[in-house]
């Protein structure tokens, strides 16, 4: 089915929104991490193709006024997307080449593609020029320039395997990252003390990427981050919010982050992200004043130091962290565990994040790519990466149950065991997204699945632990007849387990849930007893 045009953004039709930007087709950018000053497609005239240049720029200014588009996203449309497809237009690459976007063909497509995997034929730059590319097709079509089905116009994967050819950089492991920590600490003491021998931008690269290590924040709403996105938490006074925007997918976003009194063992900074975002708010704050109106409200502010520019405020960039990461590893010697010079980003550090998450959950995806803030598909595709030390430490979770699943047994991890469809289950939300995070009914669920290893049976048992806890929290009359509801699952959760399970495994995941719970249902567990104690 053809799409509706959509014109709220003053697009009346296709002539029109081509003729009334006919003498002005440049747009002046707003500050942003790509540093770009504006987006220029008068060089585009006279190809042959003007009708691409005007109307794809007057979309993408539309889109910049809707504010629901990051400026570098824009940009990557731009120079990314229509800047290679029309070189490809202009090198007779195909025969009677598309006037105007309403002239696009799925054929012209298909072909464009071919000429980028014959120009770049290794890494990912061929897929991510057709993505942009494939991005402004479809807002083009939003908004009526592009006419035709777009389930008919767009080739069907046009790149299989991609992620088989392309190596992403692998996360930190713990030795790596321990001496990058040391490396920071020590830099941390030397700007808390005025010692510091790096310039303004390194200083702030510092805090930088300790409030990423912390965080996870992406790289963009990182640098985008606004004086005063840190919040205290609601509920747990040791903990704060930093709020960013992450306009791909769910927006506004809130990330939680540990903030402690307890006295370093060397000084008396504490290396967590809420004392250093703190200390660059501080050492920022005198540059305000400072600023030019487009970066006064960034956290990241600095002199520039350059000649000539001395006293002129500047902002991190992309580049200015990718500069000063280098100079802070090539100071301190930092190595990674080949001895090669230690090549740090922020991505590695949000995919370092990742996999510790996945360790401390016990390989629970939901859970982390919940805390992530995306879903579980794109956690597993793009960030967690079984290096040698998570496959040495959960050698015997894969070894267990790795034999179920060849068995054609198809269980989704979950913190009470395992759920045989999270996505369309009983009681999944079933829009094809959202997994189900009912787990405090799970066994009142004809969904629920559970294959008998040792840590599905500790999830079980650890969530046994959280249901003692609830009834020794509830103890008022008024909750009598819900108590002895709970303790007909403690004890459903006992007679089933011995029943179908080898009692000595049975035993020894009890154990280990008495002793240590599971990480989701101990916090869960750790909440109630404050609260019973009255700490909070």
């Amino acid at each position: 089915m053809a799409r509706q045009k959509n014109y709220t953004a003053s697009l009346k039709t296709i002539t029109e929104g081509f003729e009334t930007v006919e003498n002005d087709i440049y747009i002046d950018l707003p500050r942003n991490p790509r540093n770009h000053k504006k987006l220029d497609h008068t060089k585009y005239l006279g190809l042959g193709f003007d009708a691409w240049a005007i109307q794809s720029l007057h979309v993408i200014r539309t889109l910049l006024h809707g504010e629901n588009f990051s400026v570098a996203t824009l940009i990557s449309y731009s120079s990314n997307g229509l800047r290679y497809f029309l070189a490809f237009l202009a090198g007779g690459a195909v025969e009677s080449p598309p006037a105007t976007p309403n002239n696009l063909s799925k054929r012209h497509l298909e072909r464009f593609v071919s000429w980028l995997k014959l120009k770049y034929p290794n890494g990912s730059t061929a897929k991510n020029y057709y993505t942009s590319f494939k991005s402004l097709v479809i807002v083009m079509a939003d908004y009526g320039f592009v006419e035709g089905d777009l389930d008919d116009l767009l080739p069907p994967n046009p790149f299989p395997n991609n992620a088989q050819v392309t190596k992403d950089a692998d996360p930190l492991t713990i030795g790596e990252m321990q001496r990058l920590l040391g490396a920071l600490k020590s830099d941390l003491v030397a700007i808390h003390k005025g010692t510091f021998l790096g310039n303004g931008a390194e200083a702030m690269t510092v805090m930088l990427i300790i409030t990423a290590a912390r965080s996870g924040i992406n790289t963009t709403p990182l640098l985008e981050m606004k004086r005063d996105a840190l919040q205290p938490h609601p509920f747990i006074p040791s903990l704060r919010l930093i709020t960013t925007m992450k306009r791909r997918g769910k927006g506004a976003q809130s990330k939680t982050i540990r903030q402690t009194n307890l006295l370093d063992e060397y000084s008396a900074i504490p290396l967590d992200g809420v004392a250093v975002l703190n200390k660059a708010l501080e050492m920022s704050k005198t540059l305000v004043p400072l600023a030019s109106k487009d970066i006064s409200s960034c956290v990241w502010l600095y002199r520039s130091g350059q000649p000539g520019r001395s006293d002129e405020i500047a902002t991190l960039t992309p580049s200015a962290v990718f500069s000063s990461t280098r100079s802070i590893c090539e100071r301190h010697a930092l190595q990674d565990d080949q001895g090669n010079r230690l090549n740090v980003t922020l991505s590695r550090l949000r995919k370092t994040m990742e996999n510790r998450l996945w360790k401390l959950s016990g390989g629970d995806i939901l859970e982390v790519s919940s805390v992530m803030g995306h879903t579980p598909q794109v956690a597993d595709n793009h960030y967690l990466r079984i290096n040698d030390e998570i496959k040495a430490e959960g050698a015997i979770f894969v070894g267990e149950a790795f034999p179920d699943k060849l068995r054609g047994i198809h269980v989704t991890p979950t913190p009470p065991g395992g759920c045989q469809d999270s996505l369309y289950g009983n009681r999944a939300p079933k829009d094809g997204v959202t997994h189900c995070s009912e787990f405090i009914h799970c066994l009142g669920c004809p969904s629920y699945a559970i294959v008998g290893t040792l840590e599905d049976l500790y999830r079980l048992f650890s969530y046994q632990q959280f249901l003692y806890a609830e009834v020794e929290y509830y103890l008022t009359d008024e909750w009598e007849t819900w108590r002895k509801r709970q303790f007909n699952y403690i004890q459903l959760i006992d007679a089933f387990t011995l029943q179908k399970f080898d009692p000595a495994l049975v035993a020894r995941a009890k154990a280990k849930a008495e002793a240590s719970p599971h990480l989701f249902w101990a916090k869960k567990i750790e909440f109630i007893k404050k609260r019973r104690d009255g700490r909070i």
